[in-house]
């Protein structure tokens, strides 16, 4: 669909975030079924109220000094980047792992905090938009931290929110070493999604 057409709006975003985590220089392994429940090494990470990635770039403007005030005539690009700012509302130990930035004892439940900090992820987001358009974002490598504290006496549900910032994974995807994000086509139940490109059906995998 291409604009004006009242299919592309979306008046409430929804959907789903897996993460898994990379070992060393190893990435994960992608899912190949997200209706079949097959995520790879990613773990759905439960709710998550919101979800905002967020492309930076750097410019090195040149002025031109033949005229009297400065003529900006070039403006390339120096650095690109991108953040992800999520939260969570779901106190699992291993969101709080995520969140203090720590090691886990399954056996114990006791988090070693900072222990673990400049750990290297991948994320997925699927959305389940009720109206308009649906996507997939696959964000490659990218490191996470809290994005601000955790109240954890007040009057409001717990939420935890973090930042991810993004790296360049160009050993795995020399073409587009960020992110891919694809607007895809949905049919939405209680339980599956199913992703649709034109009139052929697919599942949503990793390029």
């Amino acid at each position: 669909m291409i604009p004006h057409n009242t299919g592309l709006y979306v008046p409430r975003g929804r959907g789903y975030i897996y993460i898994a985590e990379w070992s060393a220089q190893t990435p994960p392994t992608y899912p190949t079924a997200f209706e079949a429940g097959l995520l790879g090494d990613f773990v759905d990470v439960g709710n998550c109220p919101s979800f905002e990635p967020e492309p930076v770039t750097e410019f090195d403007p040149h002025y031109s000094s033949r005229e009297g005030v400065n003529l900006k005539d070039l403006n390339p690009v120096t650095t690109l980047d991108y953040n992800v700012n999520f939260t969570l509302d779901e106190m699992a130990a291993t969101n709080l792992k995520m969140f203090l930035m720590g090691t886990l004892d399954a056996a114990t439940m006791r988090i070693a905090g900072l222990q673990n900090a400049g750990k290297e992820y991948a994320l997925i987001f699927v959305s389940n938009n009720p109206i308009g358009p649906a996507s997939v974002g696959y964000f490659w490598k990218m490191t996470i931290t809290p994005n601000g504290a955790v109240q954890l006496i007040g009057n409001a549900y717990l939420q935890l929110t973090y930042m991810g910032t993004g790296l360049a994974d160009v050993d795995n995807h020399v073409s587009s070493p960020y992110f891919d994000y694809k607007i895809i086509t949905t049919t939405t139940t209680t339980s599956t999604t199913t992703t649709t490109t034109s009139s052929t059906t697919t599942t949503t995998t990793a390029p």
